[in-house]
């Protein structure tokens, strides 16, 4: 169905951000769409402050995180253009200072882009507490890039094996970007994105104005209390603001090394030129042949579940093909940047709170501007028999510290057990610890869902070896689980 924008769309749109306030009760959010070059809508709802009664407006700046990963990316992929880097470069010739304990051998920039390099949540299991913690007033004290890795990098897989979400693989790529660049990562970025792009409100420096949007974020879960306690790391009885919300506090980043992670600060129509930028294949910043490998498939075991391209994630929408990329800041705050190049569309979001499941938030508003309905409940096909005989037993992440701390501290390990003629999957952490149904998707082959999750249906895929066992699965944020034991 061919996109539409209209004054029905609009009005869908402008419904589910005052739903996002009352129903999921965010402080504040603020949306753009983009066709083009041009912002047909820019619609905010909620407070920038709630305790001061300021209404949320578009200038309102916001901690974006995440999304900084991706001008990083294209920032070094215009070096790659230039003749200045090479995808295969030995990461450890750009950084010969810093000691890999592992097998790092072959770790290339493009395992970094990847997130496929095998780094992990924090650079030495004896840092990891601190890296977690989230205090700001116990991490690591901001200084330059020399100070960041005392004691190396642990490399938990070979490069090009295993995928795990790594920010420190992005410092590391921010720092052979500021060398090869001799300048700092604010003026790489200033001359390679904010102003060819007229970003004007963005920059990368970390520091607080009158204009960035107060964070909020929200009591741990039982679980991640539990995991706290048990790590000896104590949990703050915050106070809340308005019964369920509290007041962040603004931090200096943890180390200057980390803003090339997630440091950038900007507004809503500075992203939205980010966004129309990427609808025009990074014009002005890379090739448009090097911008269509950065979206293409360069880590996809799955083309029906999310996958990543060059610092870009990749992920099937609303029967449709997106890329781009979410932001979650401690604080907090939450972004979101989703490219439709196929309506040439872009959505960008803005909330100022951090949570642990904003993609249920972000998902009802794409949905109302897709105009596409939320899954209805429907009966779903019988399992294959093979499957119910085959699939039951447990399920971990292969060997990996501090690759696995994100799934195994939020689900943990799986277990597939069979109740009649379905198939239950039940986790030791999360939305799943009480068991859910699995649901065969009709023509899907061994593409299963989830019944609703706050307002989302997960994914899962599950594997089989040459025999036809089940053997593994496969989720949607590309965390690989095979059976214990095997």
């Amino acid at each position: 169905m061919a996109f539409i924008w209209d004054a029905r769309a609009e009005r869908r749109t402008a419904d589910a951000l005052e739903r996002a306030v009352a129903e999921q009760r965010v402080p504040g959010i603020n949306v753009a769409v983009v066709i083009g070059d041009e912002v047909v809508y820019s619609g905010c709802a909620g407070f920038a402050d709630i305790e001061a009664r300021a209404p949320m407006t578009p200038l309102h700046r916001q901690r974006i995180a995440s999304i900084t990963k991706t001008m990083v990316g294209l920032s070094v992929m215009a070096l790659v253009d230039e003749g200045r880097l090479r995808l295969d470069d030995l990461v450890r010739s750009h950084l010969p200072e810093i000691a890999f304990r592992g097998p790092a051998e072959e770790m290339r920039v493009r395992h970094l882009l990847t997130h496929t390099s095998g780094i992990g949540e924090a650079p030495t299991l004896e840092s990891l507490r601190n890296y977690v913690n989230p205090d700001p007033d116990v991490r690591m004290p901001p200084g330059p890039f020399a100070s960041m890795y005392p004691d190396g990098v642990v490399v938990d897989a070979p490069a090009g094996t295993k995928w795990a979400y790594a920010n420190h693989g992005f410092a590391l790529l921010g720092e052979i970007l500021v060398r090869a660049e001799d300048a700092s990562l604010q003026e790489v970025l200033e001359r390679r994105i904010f102003g060819p792009l007229g970003m004007a409100a963005t920059d990368i420096l970390g520091q607080p104005s009158e204009s960035l949007a107060t964070g909020y974020h929200r009591a741990p879960s039982d679980d991640t209390r539990a995991q706290l306690e048990r790590a000896g790391i104590p949990v703050p009885d915050e106070p809340t603001i308005d019964g369920l919300n509290i007041r962040g506090k603004f931090t200096l980043e943890f180390h200057e090394g980390m803003n090339a992670a997630g440091g950038v600060q900007s507004n809503i129509p500075d992203m939205a030129r980010y966004a129309s930028a990427l609808l025009r294949r990074g014009a002005g910043i890379v090739q448009p042949a090097t911008f269509d490998a950065m979206v293409a498939p360069q880590w996809c075991p799955d083309d029906r579940l999310v996958s990543w391209g060059l610092a870009f994630v990749r992920a099937p929408r609303f029967g449709r093909q997106t890329f781009g990329h979410g932001g979650a800041y401690f604080g907090g705050w939450n972004s979101n940047v989703m490219v439709v190049p196929e309506d040439n569309v872009a959505v960008v979001q803005h909330m100022n709170i951090m949570l642990d499941e904003p993609a249920p938030v972000f998902n009802a508003v794409a949905r109302a501007i897709f105009d596409v309905a939320a899954p209805a409940d429907e009966a779903p096909p019988p399992v294959d028999p093979s499957v119910l005989e085959t699939a039951p037993g447990i399920f971990e992440c292969p060997p990996g510290r501090l690759t696995n701390f994100r799934p195994v501290t939020r689900v943990g390990r799986i277990e597939l057990y069979r109740e009649g003629d379905a198939l239950v999957l039940r986790s030791r952490r999360g939305a799943w610890k009480a068991g859910l149904r699995l649901q065969p998707l009709r023509g899907g082959g061994e593409l299963y869902e989830l019944p609703q999750t706050n307002g989302e249906r997960p994914r899962v895929v599950l594997t089989r070896d040459a025999t036809g066992r089940v053997d593994g699965l496969r989720f949607d944020d590309c965390v690989h689980m095979v059976r214990a034991g095997a």
